[in-house]
């Protein structure tokens, strides 16, 4: 473990601010209206800095040294955090009964919030970056190529961070970042193509069928077509990703003829191992295994109609072939690139969010999905009677952070986070996520989640939430 560095840190002008100003002390923020303090100091901060393109800090917005509030989201959630802070600073009121300031402005968003009175800080971006900067302390802001590396330290003491699955969330709990994680909101995946899908992927069929499903798989590992995969070590996506990709194997082992099989084999081969130039080939750093045949991701064990050994399409096949582009923040760069925007590689397909694709959608942005003519999209789906599901919604996950003491604030903050935590939860906040193409959750799915205790020597015990820890 290391100090937090001393870098200095980063100018963040070009950040907008994101309360309103002259918001008060709320009565949901009130200590009083809380448990028992049930938090522990936040531990040393461990390094290294977590690193971002400075032309990839779209989502930063307000300023870390006076927020009130600091939350660490998800990157996908961009395209409702609009809506999202409206529906909490709504939801918190003044206290006195009167209305917030901002009621009056319907138009209000990220951008009209550049107030230095605001009050509040925010980070939409992979989530394993967002860990990675929780533990650390420090974000780096550069340019990949090291001769031009000018970096900034954005130092931000979070109070909130969201993940797309629960790992990330057990990482932090392990170092003694969090104690529980709460289900809140569901999404679902889709392929995104530009509009017309003129590189065909997935023509086989019509959408959901077999033949459909199958094409799209052939497709994505086609030398032909360039797909924009994500980040495997710090985009919480590519868990779903990955996922949805292995049903579709299955499905294709399971109800494809002995020629589909014998073809997908082939394609599979021919990437099993990383081809020279391709992300795995290239990428530096990292421990991941890319051979399929020794990744237990990409082949089958222990099925009870496929023989062990198999191999299976899965998300290193993909980061093994030599065009494609890993991303690092996925949805600026993938409808980026198959809009074939200047600075951002030329692209054919990505996977993507169901809810990304319906922002672009409702936008007239030229790009569609693998399910044309729903808006937005329902995802990619597989034949109503296959096995296992081709496509399941993934859940998101948030929690309260441990925050310092080292300031009077430190009890106000820390109930303003359990009071953003609990909006996201409630009516009013599952609202603002199902308009912008986002799945809500159940009362008893809401009731899910974990509850994570560290013992006297540091190891971790999870144990589900079920209503509560």
């Amino acid at each position: 473990m290391i100090p937090k560095p001393t870098t200095p840190k980063a100018a963040l002008s070009t950040l907008v601010a994101l309360s309103l100003a002259g918001t008060t002390a709320t009565a949901l923020a009130d200590p009083s209206a809380h448990g028992p303090e049930r938090f522990q100091p936040r531990p040393v901060e461990q390094g290294p800095c977590a690193y971002l393109p400075a032309d990839r800090a779209t989502e930063f917005h307000g300023n870390p040294e006076q927020s009130d509030l600091s939350l660490a989201m998800a990157g996908n959630q961009w395209v409702v955090f609009d809506k999202v802070l409206q529906g909490f600073n709504l939801y918190r009121g003044t206290g006195d009964g009167s209305e917030p300031a901002h009621r009056d402005n319907p138009g209000w968003t990220l951008e009209a919030l550049n107030d230095p009175a605001n009050r509040y800080y925010v980070q939409l971006i992979p989530p394993g970056q967002l860990a990675t900067q929780i533990k650390s302390g420090c974000m780096v802001l550069g340019n990949d190529e090291e001769r031009n590396f000018l970096p900034g330290n954005v130092q931000v003491d979070f109070d909130v961070f969201s993940s797309t699955n629960y790992t990330l969330m057990r990482d932090l709990a392990a170092n003694g970042f969090l104690t529980e994680a709460l289900p809140y909101v569901k999404n679902k995946l889709d392929l995104m193509v530009a509009e017309g899908n003129p590189t065909d992927i997935g023509t086989g069929g019509a959408s959901g069928t077999y033949e459909h499903i199958f094409g799209i798989v052939m497709d994505l590992l086609n030398p032909g077509i360039v797909v924009s995969q994500v980040d495997h070590i710090n985009e919480g996506i590519h868990v779903a990703i990955n996922n949805m990709y292995k049903a579709m194997d299955e499905l294709i082992r399971e109800q494809g003829t002995p020629s589909d099989n014998a073809a997908l084999d082939t394609a599979l081969a021919a990437v099993a191992t990383p081809q020279i130039g391709s992300p795995a080939a290239t990428r530096e750093g990292i421990s991941t295994n890319f051979v399929l045949a020794t990744n237990p991701e990409c082949h089958y064990s222990g099925h009870p109609t496929i023989p062990d050994g198999t191999l299976r399409f899965c998300e290193y096949a993909v980061l093994n072939k030599a065009n494609t582009h890993e991303t690092r923040v996925h949805h600026v760069e993938t409808p980026s690139g198959i809009l074939g925007e200047p600075g951002f590689v030329p692209v054919d397909v990505g996977p993507v969010w169901v809810s990304e694709l319906g922002y672009q959608l409702v936008r007239n942005v030229p790009v569609e999905g693998m399910v044309p003519g729903t808006n937005p999209p329902d995802g990619v789906v597989g034949p109503e009677n296959a096995s296992p599901t081709i496509n399941g919604p993934a859940t998101y996950s948030i929690a309260v952070l441990t925050t310092p003491d080292n300031d009077r604030r430190n009890g106000y903050r820390r109930h303003l986070a359990q009071d953003f935590v609990d909006f996201v939860r409630s009516s009013e906040g599952q609202q603002a996520y199902t308009d912008g193409g986002f799945i809500g959750l159940t009362p008893a799915e809401l009731d899910g989640g974990e509850c994570y205790r560290l013992d006297k020597d540091g190891n971790l015990f999870t144990s589900p939430r079920s209503g509560g820890c």
